[in-house]
């Protein structure tokens, strides 16, 4: 495959974002935008609004797959780091009958160390296993390119690696809010709680 540079993945990527956010209808973006409003309003439990907010992100990536070049089986993202906050690994674990480890404190992962060799513990046979209840980085994480040059392992590495996804701040709002009204703050990767998966 050819070396590809950043500007060559812009002018790639930013016709199929342009795309994505206007085959959105007015009626979801408006949902998306008081998503952080309705939750702070929400008389619910901070699990409920943790799958308003799921939900919400299911609603608005359901439009991006033909845009994206994500594809099934796909599974080069499922070897990056993929932080989670100790209230979404228990409510993961909860949905899953797993009961995930106690990590004491947030860690920040050296992205170095994740590659071809790190998969996450829940890709079986090169698909997520847990897919109903993904993490809401991973909900997230589409790449706009054309191609899956900078999902490959051996482009992360590279200093302008970049892959081109649609930055959505209402979630990532609402997420955040969320997280500092719980007792359960500690962020670590998903394999910190969950070492061995379904298996744990």
């Amino acid at each position: 495959m050819a070396e590809r540079t950043p500007q060559q993945t812009r002018q790639y990527a930013e016709p199929n974002l342009d795309k994505f956010f206007s085959s959105v209808s007015p009626e979801l973006k408006a949902h998306v935008v008081s998503l952080p409003q309705r939750i702070a309003k929400m008389n619910a439990r901070p699990v409920i609004k943790l799958v308003e907010v799921l939900n919400t992100a299911d609603k608005i990536f359901d439009h991006a797959g033909k845009f994206a070049a994500c594809a099934r089986g796909c599974g080069h993202c499922c070897h990056v780091s993929v932080p989670i906050t100790e209230f979404e690994a228990h409510y993961m674990g909860d949905k899953l009958g797993i009961k995930p480890l106690e990590v004491k404190q947030s860690k920040r992962p050296d992205l170095k160390e994740f590659g071809s060799d790190t998969p996450c513990p829940f890709l079986k046979e090169g698909e997520c296993s847990i897919y109903e209840v993904r993490p809401l980085t991973c909900r997230m994480h589409m790449n706009f390119d054309v191609d899956n040059y900078w999902c490959l392992h051996e482009n992360w590495q590279k200093p302008e690696a970049e892959i081109p996804r649609p930055t959505i701040q209402p979630l990532e709002d609402a997420y955040h809010q969320l997280m500092s009204q719980t007792k359960q703050q500690i962020v670590a990767d998903i394999r910190d709680f969950f070492p061995n998966g379904k298996g744990a």
